[in-house]
């Protein structure tokens, strides 16, 4: 149930097993609850740092943008758990084909495609419009099929989200973006790739490269899925949703 449902209150559970005939206090059924999500968390941990079946955490950020009073952009991130080598851009919109031909930029600036991808849900409203609770959306799922990885939830207990250090949509945002004037998408995407490449902390290291997998000869098409792009910010669409899928298993449509 726990795996199943990773976006359930304890008190869910709980009130679900009573009506099982569960006659245990509430405090019973947080203590494990939390100890089998800890036991996922660790699980992921392993995952997000193997090299032969690599994973990458994707974060969705808004941004204010200084010297354009009133204006936010987003910030896609995306960060191999493994070697640490991040991606990032920066794009004025955050309708889900801007954030799907982000991942395509990606896996084209790693050279290959990570085994699976986390996203945040839980803690991030504006990401989970795009991909979807859970389970996720059809296009999302449809985009992992097409380059061969696997979507999955960022568990509760995760280790790799417990701080910022790890996190380059966190750095950015508290360290280049409130001293740096916004000029042009093009202008402001490679400032913001070369403070990465010098700053210490985002440094790509090159030391410990992972398995990842080729790129197909073609980027993904959302074609026949068109009409689950128009998302808007005010609305989602709770009903066309993908079917969930595993750690450890691929992407499949419902």
């Amino acid at each position: 149930m726990v795996e199943a449902r990773p976006r359930s209150m304890i008190r869910d559970f709980h009130h679900f097993l009573r009506e099982k005939g569960y006659a245990g206090s509430y405090d019973l059924v947080k203590k494990k609850v939390q100890t089998i999500r800890r036991g996922l968390g660790r699980q992921s941990g392993a995952l997000f740092a193997s090299a032969d079946t690599p994973f990458a955490q994707v974060e969705l950020l808004r941004i204010p943008l200084k010297g354009t009073p009133g204006s936010k952009a987003h910030l896609f991130t995306m960060l191999l758990g493994h070697s640490g080598r991040s991606y990032a851009e920066l794009v004025p919109g955050c309708e889900l084909a801007t954030f799907l031909d982000c991942h395509r930029h990606a896996f084209a600036f790693f050279g290959g495609v990570p085994a699976g991808l986390f996203y945040s849900t839980r803690e991030n409203p504006e990401l989970r419009r795009l991909v979807g609770g859970f389970p996720f959306h059809l296009p999302v799922v449809d985009c992992g099929r097409h380059y061969g990885y696997a979507s999955h939830p960022t568990p509760a207990f995760a280790p790799w989200m417990k701080g910022r250090l790890k996190r380059p949509g966190k750095i950015l945002q508290k360290r280049f973006f409130p001293d740096y004037a916004f000029v042009s998408w093009e202008r402001t995407n490679a400032d913001m790739r070369d403070w990465m490449r010098l700053n210490e902390g985002l440094r790509e290291p090159d030391s410990r490269p992972e398995k990842l997998r080729p790129l197909p000869e073609t980027g993904f098409d959302p074609g026949e899925r068109r009409q689950f792009l128009r998302l808007r910010s005010d609305s989602a669409v709770p009903a066309l949703a993908g079917a969930a899928v595993r750690l450890g298993a691929p992407g499949r449509g419902s």
